[in-house]
């Protein structure tokens, strides 16, 4: 007997229930896998930037002989400073651009004083403004591969920020201890990267960089200035608090293809002549350090 149209509807959605109920058991019990994670490839030029306070403004000198020469790093790694100039840089922007950038930011945009046993700068004015200038991008998202070097507060170990909110990393890299409150990252707190590695050659030596290039800006300042000489000079602070770290990044540098050692030693304040003469130092120091950077990258390269 032909089934009249009222039983063919039921009979229609009852096989149509079934058919997407098993569906759905397979789809439980056999779970499309995740495409396995594949690891950066090595780079071919690592640029490690050290911490330094107000001396880090050199960097900016060195990126610019870099650039003006075809240059450009393909991974960069920072600390302190380092991270604050590497972040910017990693984001897209131009040695020229960061040159800007330093000449015309004021310390109100990055101080943020607050009352704490920890500190008396919070830090999130950093954070946010490092975020506004590499357009709130997380690190893994920057064009140039990046990373942050920070010290656990615990146990006083060496972190490697490589993704993640990018202001975030470079405040927990430039945390000075009893200056800035260590920021919190997943429950952990975080310190200047210095206390570990002022020069992270390390770092980038275990991503497998083919050539590496180090600035190491860090050069005790006879006479730096304290807060109470220049309270409102933020960059001062991370030099001169920086002085009582241990710093045990020789053996470092020696693992370093280049190193760049811009002379800095009498810059211990941050203003405008200041940035200027540290920028210009950097450019100095990397015109010095070009032929032998040059001879290296030629015998890097793959043999036609």
């Amino acid at each position: 007997m032909p089934l009249n149209r009222r039983e063919l509807l039921q009979l229609f959605g009852i096989t149509l229930s079934g058919a997407l109920a098993a569906d759905l058991v397979g789809c439980q019990s056999a779970p499309i896998p995740a495409p396995p994670s594949v690891p950066p490839a090595a780079p071919q030029l690592a640029l490690v930037l050290g911490g330094g306070g107000a001396k880090g403004f050199a960097h900016i000198g060195v990126l610019k002989v870099l650039e003006q020469h075809g240059i450009k790093p393909d991974l960069i790694v920072g600390t302190s400073m380092g991270a604050v100039v590497g972040s910017l840089y990693a984001s897209g922007k131009s040695a020229t651009q960061l040159e800007q950038i330093a000449l015309n930011v004021r310390d109100d945009e990055l101080l943020d004083f607050t009352l704490s046993k920890q500190g008396f700068i919070e830090g999130v004015r950093l954070q946010n403004w490092i975020n506004a200038q590499v357009g709130n991008r997380p690190i893994e998202r920057l064009p140039i591969r990046f990373i942050s070097i920070a010290t656990d507060a615990i146990d006083k170990r060496k972190v490697e920020l490589s993704q993640g909110d990018t202001g975030l990393a470079v405040r927990a890299s430039s945390s000075v201890y009893g200056v800035f409150i260590a920021p919190r990252i997943n429950n952990r707190r975080y310190l200047d990267g210095g206390m570990v590695s002022l020069v992270p050659v390390q770092t980038a030596k275990d991503t497998g960089a083919r050539l590496i290039i180090a600035v190491d800006v860090f050069a005790p300042t006879d006479q730096a200035a304290t807060f109470a000489d220049k309270p409102r000079d933020f960059w001062t602070q991370l030099d001169t608090a920086l002085g009582a770290v241990p710093v045990k990044d020789s053996a470092e540098l020696a693992l370093a293809d280049v190193v760049i050692r811009p002379n800095v030693r009498d810059i211990g304040t941050a203003n405008l002549y200041a940035k200027a003469a540290a920028i210009r130092a950097g450019e100095v120091a990397a015109e010095r350090a070009l032929p032998v950077l040059q001879q290296k990258l030629l015998l890097q390269k793959p043999p036609l």
